[in-house]
Protein backbone atom coordinates (compact mmCIF):
# COMPACT_ATOMS: atom_id res chain seq x y z
CA UNK A 1 0.00 0.00 0.00
CA UNK A 2 1.19 3.50 -0.82
CA UNK A 3 -0.31 6.86 0.09
CA UNK A 4 -1.43 9.15 -2.71
CA UNK A 5 -0.11 12.47 -1.41
CA UNK A 6 -1.28 15.91 -2.49
CA UNK A 7 1.85 17.76 -3.72
CA UNK A 8 2.47 21.42 -2.95
CA UNK A 9 1.46 23.04 -6.22
CA UNK A 10 2.53 26.57 -5.19
CA UNK A 11 4.03 28.41 -2.25
CA UNK A 12 1.18 30.89 -1.77
CA UNK A 13 -1.50 28.41 -0.66
CA UNK A 14 -1.76 26.20 2.39
CA UNK A 15 -4.04 23.79 0.55
CA UNK A 16 -6.51 23.40 -2.27
CA UNK A 17 -9.90 21.96 -3.19
CA UNK A 18 -10.20 18.50 -4.67
CA UNK A 19 -12.67 19.34 -7.42
CA UNK A 20 -13.36 15.81 -8.55
CA UNK A 21 -12.03 12.31 -9.06
CA UNK A 22 -11.46 11.17 -12.63
CA UNK A 23 -11.44 7.44 -11.82
CA UNK A 24 -13.80 5.31 -9.76
CA UNK A 25 -13.08 4.21 -6.22
CA UNK A 26 -11.49 0.76 -6.41
CA UNK A 27 -10.41 1.19 -10.03
CA UNK A 28 -7.04 0.07 -11.32
CA UNK A 29 -4.80 2.96 -12.37
CA UNK A 30 -1.41 3.10 -14.04
CA UNK A 31 1.58 5.21 -13.16
CA UNK A 32 1.29 8.83 -14.41
CA UNK A 33 -2.49 8.46 -14.90
CA UNK A 34 -4.61 11.46 -13.91
CA UNK A 35 -6.77 10.42 -10.97
CA UNK A 36 -8.21 13.76 -9.77
CA UNK A 37 -8.46 17.47 -10.46
CA UNK A 38 -7.66 20.03 -7.78
CA UNK A 39 -8.15 23.79 -7.68
CA UNK A 40 -5.54 26.07 -6.15
CA UNK A 41 -5.93 29.81 -5.78
CA UNK A 42 -4.41 30.23 -9.21
CA UNK A 43 -5.23 27.27 -11.42
CA UNK A 44 -6.74 23.86 -11.98
CA UNK A 45 -4.16 21.12 -11.55
CA UNK A 46 -4.10 17.41 -12.28
CA UNK A 47 -3.22 14.89 -9.60
CA UNK A 48 -1.42 11.88 -11.05
CA UNK A 49 -0.62 8.48 -9.62
CA UNK A 50 3.10 7.84 -9.20
CA UNK A 51 2.79 4.04 -9.36
CA UNK A 52 0.47 1.37 -10.74
CA UNK A 53 -2.20 0.31 -8.27
CA UNK A 54 -5.80 0.02 -7.16
CA UNK A 55 -7.20 3.33 -5.94
CA UNK A 56 -8.97 3.84 -2.64
CA UNK A 57 -10.27 7.38 -2.04
CA UNK A 58 -9.84 9.00 1.37
CA UNK A 59 -11.59 12.31 0.68
CA UNK A 60 -14.74 13.29 -1.16
CA UNK A 61 -14.95 15.62 -4.14
CA UNK A 62 -15.27 19.23 -3.00
CA UNK A 63 -13.11 18.72 0.09
CA UNK A 64 -10.52 21.24 1.21
CA UNK A 65 -7.20 19.39 1.47
CA UNK A 66 -3.80 20.29 2.86
CA UNK A 67 -0.68 19.94 0.75
CA UNK A 68 1.45 16.99 1.75
CA UNK A 69 -1.49 15.00 3.17
CA UNK A 70 -2.83 11.75 1.66
CA UNK A 71 -6.05 11.97 -0.34
CA UNK A 72 -6.05 8.33 -1.39
CA UNK A 73 -4.28 4.99 -1.15
CA UNK A 74 -2.82 2.81 -3.90
CA UNK A 75 -2.84 -0.97 -3.37
CA UNK A 76 -0.99 -3.62 -5.29
CA UNK A 77 -4.18 -5.60 -5.93
CA UNK A 78 -7.93 -5.62 -5.42
CA UNK A 79 -7.50 -8.33 -2.79
CA UNK A 80 -5.09 -6.18 -0.80
CA UNK A 81 -7.55 -3.29 -0.85
CA UNK A 82 -10.41 -5.56 0.25
CA UNK A 83 -8.31 -6.93 3.14
CA UNK A 84 -7.44 -3.39 4.18
CA UNK A 85 -11.07 -2.22 4.12
CA UNK A 86 -11.99 -5.10 6.40
CA UNK A 87 -9.27 -4.21 8.89
CA UNK A 88 -9.57 -2.01 12.03
CA UNK A 89 -7.05 0.41 10.51
CA UNK A 90 -9.48 1.36 7.76
CA UNK A 91 -12.27 1.93 10.28
CA UNK A 92 -10.03 4.17 12.35
CA UNK A 93 -9.04 6.18 9.32
CA UNK A 94 -12.68 6.67 8.36
CA UNK A 95 -13.46 7.86 11.89
CA UNK A 96 -10.60 10.37 11.95
CA UNK A 97 -9.65 11.34 8.40
CA UNK A 98 -7.51 14.18 9.63
CA UNK A 99 -4.99 11.78 11.15
CA UNK A 100 -3.91 10.92 14.70
CA UNK A 101 -2.71 14.42 15.52
CA UNK A 102 -6.11 15.90 14.81
CA UNK A 103 -9.55 15.11 16.20
CA UNK A 104 -11.04 16.88 19.19
CA UNK A 105 -9.66 19.85 21.07
CA UNK A 106 -9.60 20.31 24.84
CA UNK A 107 -13.24 21.39 24.83
CA UNK A 108 -14.46 18.22 23.16
CA UNK A 109 -15.38 19.73 19.81
CA UNK A 110 -13.84 18.89 16.46
CA UNK A 111 -10.54 20.72 16.16
CA UNK A 112 -10.09 22.38 12.76
CA UNK A 113 -6.80 22.19 10.90
CA UNK A 114 -5.03 25.57 10.82
CA UNK A 115 -2.48 26.63 8.24
CA UNK A 116 0.71 28.14 9.62
CA UNK A 117 -0.39 31.62 8.55
CA UNK A 118 -3.84 31.14 10.10
CA UNK A 119 -2.37 29.92 13.39
CA UNK A 120 0.03 32.87 13.60
CA UNK A 121 -2.74 35.35 12.82
CA UNK A 122 -5.08 33.78 15.38
CA UNK A 123 -2.42 33.91 18.10
CA UNK A 124 -1.55 37.54 17.32
CA UNK A 125 -5.18 38.66 17.62
CA UNK A 126 -6.37 36.38 20.40
CA UNK A 127 -8.79 34.34 18.30
CA UNK A 128 -9.86 31.40 20.46
CA UNK A 129 -10.51 27.77 19.58
CA UNK A 130 -14.26 28.16 20.00
CA UNK A 131 -14.41 30.95 17.44
CA UNK A 132 -12.36 28.92 14.99
CA UNK A 133 -14.55 25.87 15.59
CA UNK A 134 -17.67 27.99 15.02
CA UNK A 135 -16.54 28.65 11.46
CA UNK A 136 -17.64 25.09 10.72
CA UNK A 137 -14.59 24.39 8.57
CA UNK A 138 -12.32 21.40 8.70
CA UNK A 139 -9.44 23.50 7.34
CA UNK A 140 -9.03 27.13 8.44
CA UNK A 141 -6.99 29.49 6.30
CA UNK A 142 -5.54 32.91 7.03
CA UNK A 143 -8.43 34.52 5.13
CA UNK A 144 -10.92 32.88 7.53
CA UNK A 145 -9.08 34.23 10.56
CA UNK A 146 -8.80 37.67 8.95
CA UNK A 147 -12.57 37.71 8.49
CA UNK A 148 -13.04 37.13 12.21
CA UNK A 149 -10.60 39.94 12.96
CA UNK A 150 -12.40 42.31 10.57
CA UNK A 151 -15.65 41.53 12.38
CA UNK A 152 -14.16 42.58 15.70
CA UNK A 153 -13.62 39.12 17.18
CA UNK A 154 -11.86 38.93 20.56
CA UNK A 155 -10.44 36.17 22.68
CA UNK A 156 -13.81 35.82 24.46
CA UNK A 157 -15.48 32.60 23.46
CA UNK A 158 -19.13 32.80 22.33
CA UNK A 159 -21.68 31.99 25.02
CA UNK A 160 -23.58 28.69 24.65
CA UNK A 161 -26.79 30.53 23.93
CA UNK A 162 -25.21 32.88 21.41
CA UNK A 163 -27.48 33.83 18.54
CA UNK A 164 -25.20 32.34 15.88
CA UNK A 165 -21.63 31.52 14.85
CA UNK A 166 -18.89 34.12 15.12
CA UNK A 167 -18.75 34.57 11.38
CA UNK A 168 -22.40 35.67 11.13
CA UNK A 169 -22.53 39.41 10.39
CA UNK A 170 -25.36 41.88 10.79
CA UNK A 171 -25.69 42.00 7.01
CA UNK A 172 -26.11 38.22 6.88
CA UNK A 173 -28.77 38.29 9.60
CA UNK A 174 -30.66 41.03 7.78
CA UNK A 175 -30.42 39.10 4.52
CA UNK A 176 -31.80 35.96 6.13
CA UNK A 177 -34.69 37.99 7.51
CA UNK A 178 -35.75 38.92 3.99
CA UNK A 179 -37.42 36.28 1.88
CA UNK A 180 -36.18 37.97 -1.30
CA UNK A 181 -32.52 38.19 -0.28
CA UNK A 182 -30.00 35.83 -1.75
CA UNK A 183 -26.84 34.92 0.15
CA UNK A 184 -23.86 33.72 -1.87
CA UNK A 185 -20.51 32.31 -0.80
CA UNK A 186 -17.21 33.37 -2.30
CA UNK A 187 -15.52 30.85 -4.54
CA UNK A 188 -12.27 29.30 -3.29
CA UNK A 189 -10.37 31.46 -5.78
CA UNK A 190 -12.04 34.66 -4.59
CA UNK A 191 -11.42 33.70 -0.97
CA UNK A 192 -7.76 33.34 -1.86
CA UNK A 193 -7.84 36.79 -3.48
CA UNK A 194 -9.44 38.19 -0.32
CA UNK A 195 -6.65 36.73 1.80
CA UNK A 196 -3.97 38.26 -0.42
CA UNK A 197 -5.65 41.67 -0.42
CA UNK A 198 -6.02 41.64 3.37
CA UNK A 199 -2.40 40.64 3.84
CA UNK A 200 -1.20 43.33 1.41
CA UNK A 201 -3.14 46.12 3.13
CA UNK A 202 -2.04 44.89 6.55
CA UNK A 203 1.69 44.55 5.85
CA UNK A 204 2.72 46.70 2.86
CA UNK A 205 3.06 50.51 3.18
CA UNK A 206 2.24 51.34 -0.41
CA UNK A 207 2.75 54.62 -2.26
CA UNK A 208 1.63 55.64 -5.74
CA UNK A 209 2.74 57.65 -8.77
CA UNK A 210 1.23 58.10 -12.23
CA UNK A 211 2.33 59.64 -15.52
CA UNK A 212 0.54 60.63 -18.73
CA UNK A 213 1.83 59.05 -21.94
CA UNK A 214 1.27 60.51 -25.41
CA UNK A 215 0.32 57.66 -27.76
CA UNK A 216 0.70 59.57 -31.03
CA UNK A 217 3.87 57.71 -32.02
CA UNK A 218 2.30 54.38 -31.10
CA UNK A 219 -0.82 55.17 -33.12
CA UNK A 220 1.41 56.07 -36.10
CA UNK A 221 3.05 52.65 -35.97
CA UNK A 222 -0.39 51.05 -35.82
CA UNK A 223 -1.06 52.60 -39.23
CA UNK A 224 0.98 49.75 -40.66
CA UNK A 225 -1.34 47.23 -39.02
CA UNK A 226 1.36 46.14 -36.55
CA UNK A 227 0.69 42.68 -35.07
CA UNK A 228 0.91 43.84 -31.46
CA UNK A 229 -0.93 46.12 -29.07
CA UNK A 230 -0.14 48.62 -26.35
CA UNK A 231 -0.09 45.91 -23.67
CA UNK A 232 2.68 43.97 -25.40
CA UNK A 233 4.64 47.16 -26.08
CA UNK A 234 4.39 48.19 -22.43
CA UNK A 235 5.57 44.73 -21.33
CA UNK A 236 8.65 45.22 -23.50
CA UNK A 237 9.20 48.73 -22.13
CA UNK A 238 8.95 47.48 -18.54
CA UNK A 239 11.33 44.58 -19.19
CA UNK A 240 13.84 46.95 -20.81
CA UNK A 241 14.20 48.77 -17.46
CA UNK A 242 15.38 45.64 -15.62
CA UNK A 243 19.08 46.51 -15.57
CA UNK A 244 18.56 50.15 -14.59
CA UNK A 245 15.90 49.54 -11.92
CA UNK A 246 16.64 46.08 -10.43
CA UNK A 247 14.79 46.78 -7.17
CA UNK A 248 11.52 47.02 -9.10
CA UNK A 249 12.04 43.36 -10.08
CA UNK A 250 13.00 42.08 -6.62
CA UNK A 251 11.52 39.86 -3.94
CA UNK A 252 11.58 41.14 -0.32
CA UNK A 253 13.27 38.89 2.21
CA UNK A 254 14.07 38.86 5.89
CA UNK A 255 16.36 41.34 7.60
CA UNK A 256 15.62 44.19 5.18
CA UNK A 257 17.01 42.29 2.19
CA UNK A 258 15.90 41.93 -1.41
CA UNK A 259 16.52 39.09 -3.85
CA UNK A 260 17.07 40.47 -7.33
CA UNK A 261 15.34 38.68 -10.19
CA UNK A 262 17.74 37.26 -12.81
CA UNK A 263 15.25 37.93 -15.62
CA UNK A 264 12.43 40.48 -16.15
CA UNK A 265 9.54 38.02 -16.13
CA UNK A 266 6.38 40.13 -16.30
CA UNK A 267 3.14 38.86 -14.78
CA UNK A 268 0.07 40.28 -16.55
CA UNK A 269 -3.39 40.35 -14.95
CA UNK A 270 -6.03 38.49 -16.95
CA UNK A 271 -9.71 38.71 -15.99
CA UNK A 272 -12.29 37.59 -18.53
CA UNK A 273 -15.05 37.08 -15.99
CA UNK A 274 -13.86 33.72 -14.63
CA UNK A 275 -11.62 35.13 -11.90
CA UNK A 276 -8.33 36.98 -11.69
CA UNK A 277 -5.20 35.26 -13.03
CA UNK A 278 -1.64 36.56 -13.29
CA UNK A 279 0.25 34.38 -15.79
CA UNK A 280 3.85 35.29 -16.51
CA UNK A 281 5.57 36.31 -19.73
CA UNK A 282 9.03 34.80 -19.28
CA UNK A 283 12.19 36.60 -20.51
CA UNK A 284 10.11 39.46 -21.89
CA UNK A 285 13.21 41.50 -22.73
CA UNK A 286 14.66 38.83 -25.03
CA UNK A 287 11.60 37.50 -26.82
CA UNK A 288 10.01 38.89 -29.97
CA UNK A 289 6.93 41.00 -29.40
CA UNK A 290 4.78 38.78 -31.64
CA UNK A 291 5.60 35.83 -29.33
CA UNK A 292 4.34 37.85 -26.37
CA UNK A 293 1.18 38.64 -28.36
CA UNK A 294 0.58 34.93 -28.96
CA UNK A 295 1.19 34.11 -25.29
CA UNK A 296 -1.28 36.75 -24.12
CA UNK A 297 -3.92 35.35 -26.46
CA UNK A 298 -3.27 31.85 -25.10
CA UNK A 299 -3.56 33.22 -21.55
CA UNK A 300 -6.99 34.69 -22.29
CA UNK A 301 -8.20 31.40 -23.75
CA UNK A 302 -6.86 29.52 -20.71
CA UNK A 303 -8.63 32.00 -18.44
CA UNK A 304 -11.92 31.38 -20.24
CA UNK A 305 -11.47 27.62 -19.97
CA UNK A 306 -9.87 27.87 -16.51
CA UNK A 307 -7.24 25.33 -17.49
CA UNK A 308 -3.95 27.09 -16.66
CA UNK A 309 -0.99 24.96 -15.76
CA UNK A 310 0.78 26.00 -12.56
CA UNK A 311 4.04 26.75 -14.38
CA UNK A 312 2.22 29.59 -16.18
CA UNK A 313 2.46 31.55 -12.90
CA UNK A 314 6.04 30.71 -11.94
CA UNK A 315 9.03 33.06 -11.58
CA UNK A 316 7.15 36.37 -11.69
CA UNK A 317 9.46 39.34 -11.12
CA UNK A 318 7.12 42.31 -11.65
CA UNK A 319 3.38 42.70 -12.23
CA UNK A 320 1.49 44.62 -14.91
CA UNK A 321 -2.11 45.24 -13.83
CA UNK A 322 -4.44 46.00 -16.75
CA UNK A 323 -7.19 48.53 -16.12
CA UNK A 324 -7.58 49.49 -19.76
CA UNK A 325 -11.33 49.15 -20.10
CA UNK A 326 -12.91 52.26 -21.65
CA UNK A 327 -12.94 55.44 -19.52
CA UNK A 328 -10.64 54.14 -16.76
CA UNK A 329 -8.29 57.08 -16.21
CA UNK A 330 -6.53 55.96 -13.00
CA UNK A 331 -6.15 52.82 -10.91
CA UNK A 332 -4.01 51.92 -7.88
CA UNK A 333 -4.01 48.13 -7.34
CA UNK A 334 -2.37 46.46 -4.35
CA UNK A 335 1.24 45.41 -4.26
CA UNK A 336 1.15 41.63 -3.99
CA UNK A 337 3.12 40.11 -1.12
CA UNK A 338 6.46 39.00 -2.51
CA UNK A 339 6.68 41.90 -4.97
CA UNK A 340 8.03 45.44 -4.56
CA UNK A 341 5.69 47.14 -7.02
CA UNK A 342 2.91 46.77 -9.58
CA UNK A 343 2.65 48.75 -12.82
CA UNK A 344 -0.77 49.82 -14.08
CA UNK A 345 -2.00 50.52 -17.61
CA UNK A 346 -5.22 52.53 -17.93
CA UNK A 347 -7.50 53.16 -20.91
CA UNK A 348 -6.63 55.16 -24.00
CA UNK A 349 -8.42 58.49 -24.23
CA UNK A 350 -8.37 61.76 -26.21
CA UNK A 351 -6.87 64.89 -24.67
CA UNK A 352 -6.91 68.49 -25.87
CA UNK A 353 -3.45 70.05 -26.08
CA UNK A 354 -1.92 73.22 -27.52
CA UNK A 355 0.55 73.29 -30.41
CA UNK A 356 3.57 75.59 -30.25
CA UNK A 357 1.62 78.24 -32.15
CA UNK A 358 -1.21 78.04 -29.62
CA UNK A 359 -3.62 76.13 -31.86
CA UNK A 360 -5.55 73.46 -29.93
CA UNK A 361 -5.53 69.87 -31.14
CA UNK A 362 -6.44 66.45 -29.74
CA UNK A 363 -4.01 63.65 -29.08
CA UNK A 364 -4.35 60.09 -27.81
CA UNK A 365 -3.02 59.54 -24.28
CA UNK A 366 -3.07 56.96 -21.52
CA UNK A 367 -1.98 56.77 -17.90
CA UNK A 368 0.79 54.46 -16.73
CA UNK A 369 1.18 54.23 -12.97
CA UNK A 370 3.16 52.35 -10.36
CA UNK A 371 2.12 51.36 -6.86
CA UNK A 372 5.21 50.54 -4.82
CA UNK A 373 6.31 49.29 -1.43
CA UNK A 374 7.76 52.42 0.18
CA UNK A 375 10.06 50.34 2.39
CA UNK A 376 12.17 49.47 -0.64
CA UNK A 377 11.39 52.05 -3.32
CA UNK A 378 11.21 55.83 -3.02
CA UNK A 379 9.13 58.36 -4.90
CA UNK A 380 12.09 59.63 -6.90
CA UNK A 381 12.81 56.09 -8.10
CA UNK A 382 9.16 55.61 -9.10
CA UNK A 383 9.13 58.85 -11.11
CA UNK A 384 12.41 57.98 -12.85
CA UNK A 385 11.09 54.52 -13.72
CA UNK A 386 7.84 55.91 -15.14
CA UNK A 387 9.70 58.61 -17.07
CA UNK A 388 11.91 56.03 -18.78
CA UNK A 389 8.90 53.89 -19.70
CA UNK A 390 7.11 57.00 -21.00
CA UNK A 391 10.08 57.88 -23.23
CA UNK A 392 10.06 54.43 -24.77
CA UNK A 393 6.33 54.56 -25.49
CA UNK A 394 6.47 58.08 -26.98
CA UNK A 395 9.52 57.64 -29.22
CA UNK A 396 9.10 56.15 -32.68
CA UNK A 397 12.72 54.93 -32.59
CA UNK A 398 12.22 53.24 -29.20
CA UNK A 399 8.98 51.63 -30.34
CA UNK A 400 10.75 50.24 -33.40
CA UNK A 401 13.56 48.90 -31.21
CA UNK A 402 11.19 47.26 -28.72
CA UNK A 403 9.01 45.79 -31.44
CA UNK A 404 11.92 44.69 -33.64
Amino acid sequence: MRELLLPKFNNNDEGCVLVGWTVDDGAEVSADAVVAEVETAKALEELVADIDGVLHRLVEAGSHCEFGRPVGLLFDSVEERDDYLASPAAAGLAAAPGGPDEGEDSEGGPAPVLSDAARTLAEEHGIGAGQLRALGKRMVKASDVQRLIDQGATDQEPAPDAAGPAEETQETQEAEASEDAEVVSLSPRQRAVAAVVSEAHRTIPAAFAAIAVDLSAFRATRGGDAPYGLVELLVKAIAARHADFPLFFATPGGGHTLTLAPAPNVGVTIDVGTGLFIPVLKDADLRAIDELTDDLMDFRVSALRQNFREDAFADEAITLSLHNDPDIVLAAPIVHPGRTCVVTLCAERSEVALAEDGVPFTRPVTTVAVTYDHRYLNGRDAVRFLTEVKRDLESADSIARLAG
